[in-house]
Order: structure tokens, then C-alpha cells, then sequence
């Protein structure tokens, strides 16, 4: 057992040692894990429920989202009766359940409650709570990648792109033998932005200077971390890819992602310092505040921090924050061309799903009173309240379905409403396995040595280099059926 999973523990048992003295009020921990200032808003709201409730609520942060299956899997051989509700990842929704970590709310709520409960949330969150016919959650929030630009700056380019058509040209012919497809303008309307479009949008950009110098003007995350990953991953997505092609790794949609990004690289559309200085999405923020980035990926609570939010502590990183645009993601499309001179391969306007759910462990002494937490937190008017000061997606629909009513401010209804169109779009979920994160560094890897080192652009170059990774992740998918 890690030393930081005992230290966990250990704050789990003396936060409820330090009320014993008041046995006759019942005690619960909640394990959670969020930003600061959303961490200080939610025990406030603890103070709330304690009063309503007549009982005593210690909130216990944990680490690693992994952490929590131990600290329950502890708690439960101790014997201990203290964790009530736990704060769950999308990669612990499936293992916690399977693992008799949870107990199944059919067993807490009568069916007929639960079912008018669960039908108040959107049918995304509330069906990935369900493991083998059975609900064990109460969804928290979605959230999913959006794309961000500049509207003034994406004017400048719908404008006056054509100017550079020929240089734009040549670059592409010498990629994919043709050059840009045929009968090409570019989309007026950002939601209808494709993989070519976006590359027209940093060509101009790259081309014409800003602030007397030139520089590429889009970027995504370069860090070795899981957010670099899921952005090269949601990529697959939109090229048409799915769970499979994702673990296979040696299929026509990774292959057109690493070419794609490999021509990014080679010329010059990427900000350097995405792998130079290894950027998280913090680093992006600050590049939109300096004016080196006018185009990149980000999630709801992102857009929040970078417009500038409710919370004293969202100032802001744009000096206009009504320049912000906000549009679904584009659609994937391969760099390869047909002899008619239309994409070889086509996607759609997909995303990445991501959220997180609350559960009741085993270790609950008051399941029911679980199940209350949980729906409190939960209710309309902490969610219209937690939303709007930080970002974070309703999933609830009365909120949704009523967005001027929850919000009175128009940017965020616009934040809130792109979200929910992203998600009718389409939004997948990454493969659930825990060999996850040895197979996310298999993609930075290969993406740093395929397209950042070397620049390969060659599809049959590319499949060559991606042989040796695709025979990792081979590797990887092995040893889970093996244990399975």
C-alpha cells in the first residue's frame, strides 16, 4: 500500500475521531477531489446539508482517482462504517460497480422513486451509471472538448484567406499530390468547419502578422500527461474511429491523425511551445492572454476560467472577453485525397466524453441518508448555482431545457447550449480499462516521435513507424484479457 493511500486513510478515520464527543449526531465522509475554489463552495454546502439533516459531514480529499477504490476496499476490511458518498471518475464508474465496491440504489430507493430520480438527468449521464442492468449512480456532470476561437480573428481569415490560396495549395499538394480539395472555400459558419478548414485558419494566421511578428496561432495540449492524450485520442474519434481503432492503434483513423498533426508540425501551423516548453491547458490560457493563440480545444470549465467567470477567482485571460467564439468541433476528414479530389476518409463533429458521478460505497452506516447527499448536491438550484459559477455542465435537464432562465448571462447560455449541441453531435466515451495510462503514454510517444521529431507526412511511412506502437498497445490489450 502507497504511503500517500495510508495518509488518505488515516484522514478519513481522525476526521470523524475529532466528533466522537457528539455520538448521538451521525456521521458521514465524503471523498472528493476539485478545484479549490469549488472544493470551498461545496463544504459551504455541507454546512447546509448538516443543518437540514441533523448530521455531521467530513470531506476527505483524495489524489488519484484510483485512490478511491483502496480507500473503500480499507475501509471495508476494517469494519468501519464512516465513507457514505464518493466522488467518481468516468475510468472508476465501471470498475467500483463490478468490484462490489457500490451498493446498487434499487436496494436503497424504491424503483418507482428511483426511476422518477434518474429520469430528472440527461440520458448520457444517467446511462453510463448503469453497470449489468442496474443503476449505481447519481450523475454529477459531462463534460466534453469545444472549440474555441477568436471571432475577430477568424473574421481576418474568412476575409482575406484567399490571398494565400496558392501558397496553401502547394503545401497540401506536396502531401497529399493534389492540394486543397476540389471546388474548396472556406465554411462561413464555424459549426460546419472541417480538419481542412482549420488548417486554412492556421495557414492565414501563421502568414500574416499579429502584434508585428509572425507566429502559429493554434495549438493543443504538448505535456506528457492525460490531457495531451485525450485531445490526440478525441481526434481519432472525429476521424470516423471508435474503441477498437483506439486500442489497435495501426488503423486508417490514428494513422490520419499522426499525418495530420506531422503536417501541422512540418509546417508550422502549431505553436512551438505545445512540445518545446510541454504546454498543459493552464499554458494555453496564458498564450490566448499574450495573443499567441487564437484557436484550440477546451473543455466547459476552461471556457470559463478563460472568459472569466462568477468566481472572484475567474478573472479572465481576454482582454475582450465578447470575442470569445464558441462551436462544436470539427469534423474529421482525412489529409489524403481521392482522384476527384475529396477527402478519402470521413468522420464527423465528435468529441470526447468525460464526467463524474457520485456512488455509495459498501462502507455507508446510512445508505439512504447517501442517497439524500447525493441528490441534494445534485438538486436545481445547486446545480444552476455550481454551473454558473464555474462552468461546470448541468446534467440535469430542467436546467438545460431552460438555459435564460438558469443563466442570466448570454455567454454562458452560449457555452451551455454549443455543449448540448457537441453532445447531440456526438460525444464518446475513451476505451475503460486500467492499463489506460500505459496505453496513453503509447500515443505520446508516437505522437512526439512520428510527428513532432520526425514529421513523418508519408502514409505509408507513417504505417511503418506506428507498427512498433501498435505492437505495445497488442501488448497491453494482452496481458488484460489474460488477467480477465
Amino acid at each position: 500500500m502507497s504511503k500517500k493511500i495510508c495518509i488518505l486513510i488515516l484522514a478519513v478515520f481522525l476526521s470523524s475521531f475529532a466528533c466522537q464527543k457528539r455520538a448521538e449526531t451521525p456521521e458521514m465522509t465524503v471523498l472528493i477531489r476539485m478545484m479549490d475554489i469549488q472544493d470551498l463552495w461545496f463544504r459551504e454546502k455541507m454546512k447546509e446539508f448538516e443543518r437540514q439533516n441533523q448530521v455531521k459531514i467530513n470531506v476527505v480529499t483524495f489524489d488519484q482517482v484510483e485512490d478511491v477504490r483502496q480507500m473503500v476496499e480499507l475501509e471495508r476490511r476494517s469494519g468501519q462504517k464512516k465513507i457514505g458518498l464518493v466522488k467518481t471518475a468516468m475510468e472508476m464508474v465501471y470498475p467500483l460497480a463490478k468490484g462490489d465496491h457500490l451498493i446498487p440504489l434499487d436496494e436503497i430507493v424504491d424503483s418507482v422513486q428511483l426511476e422518477n430520480d434518474l429520469d430528472e438527468y440527461l440520458p448520457q449521464a444517467r446511462e453510463i451509471g448503469i453497470v449489468d442492468g442496474r443503476a449505481y449512480y447519481v450523475p454529477r456532470k459531462l463534460e466534453t472538448y469545444l472549440l474555441f476561437y477568436l471571432k475577430s480573428k477568424a473574421k481576418d481569415a474568412l476575409d482575406s484567406w484567399d490571398k494565400h490560396r496558392p501558397k496553401i495549395d502547394t503545401a497540401l499538394r506536396e502531401v497529399n499530390g493534389y492540394g486543397l480539395p476540389a471546388g474548396y472555400e472556406l465554411e462561413q459558419e464555424p459549426a460546419e468547419w472541417d480538419f481542412y478548414d482549420i488548417a486554412i485558419l492556421s495557414f492565414f494566421w501563421a502568414n500574416q502578422s499579429y502584434q508585428d511578428f509572425l507566429l502559429p496561432r493554434v495549438a493543443h495540449r504538448g505535456k506528457r500527461y492525460a490531457g495531451t492524450v485525450n485531445e490526440l485520442v478525441t481526434r481519432v474519434l472525429q476521424l470516423g474511429g471508435d474503441k477498437d481503432d483506439v486500442l489497435a492503434m495501426d488503423t486508417e483513423p490514428v494513422k490520419d491523425l499522426l499525418q495530420w498533426e506531422s503536417f501541422f508540425v512540418r509546417s508550422n501551423l502549431y505553436h512551438p511551445g505545445m512540445w518545446e516548453q510541454a504546454w498543459s491547458g493552464g499554458d494555453i490560457w496564458r498564450a490566448i492572454s499574450s495573443g499567441e493563440v487564437f484557436l484550440c480545444y477546451l473543455h466547459q470549465i476552461d471556457l470559463f476560467f478563460v472568459h472569466g467567470g462568477s468566481d472572484p477567482t475567474m478573472t479572465g485571460y481576454l482582454s475582450d472577453p465578447s470575442d470569445m467564439g464558441v462551436s462544436i468541433m470539427p469534423k474529421g476528414v482525412s489529409l489524403e485525397l481521392t482522384e476527384q479530389g475529396q477527402p478519402k476518409r470521413e468522420g464527423g463533429h465528435l468529441s470526447n466524453l468525460y464526467g463524474w458521478w457520485w456512488g455509495i460505497p459498501v462502507t455507508s452506516r446510512d445508505p439512504e441518508l447517501s442517497y439524500r447527499l447525493a441528490r441534494f448536491i445534485t438538486s436545481k438550484e445547486n446545480q444552476i448555482e455550481e454551473c454558473s459559477r464555474f462552468g461546470m455542465f448541468p446534467v440535469r435537464k430542467d436546467v438545460l431545457d431552460d438555459l435564460a432562465q438558469a443563466f442570466d448571462e448570454r455567454w454562458k447560455q452560449e457555452v451551455f447550449k454549443v455543449s448540448r449541441r457537441q453532445f447531440e453531435s456526438g460525444a464518446k466515451e475513451l476505451p475503460r480499462l486500467k492499463q489506460w495510462p500505459h496505453v496513453g503514454k503509447n500515443y505520446l510517444d508516437a505522437w512526439y516521435d512520428i510527428s513532432v521529431k520526425r514529421k513523418i507526412v508519408q502514409g505509408d511511412k507513417i504505417s511503418g513507424a506506428l507498427e512498433h506502437y501498435a505492437r505495445i498497445n497488442q501488448d497491453i490489450v494482452s496481458s488484460l484479457k489474460a488477467e480477465e
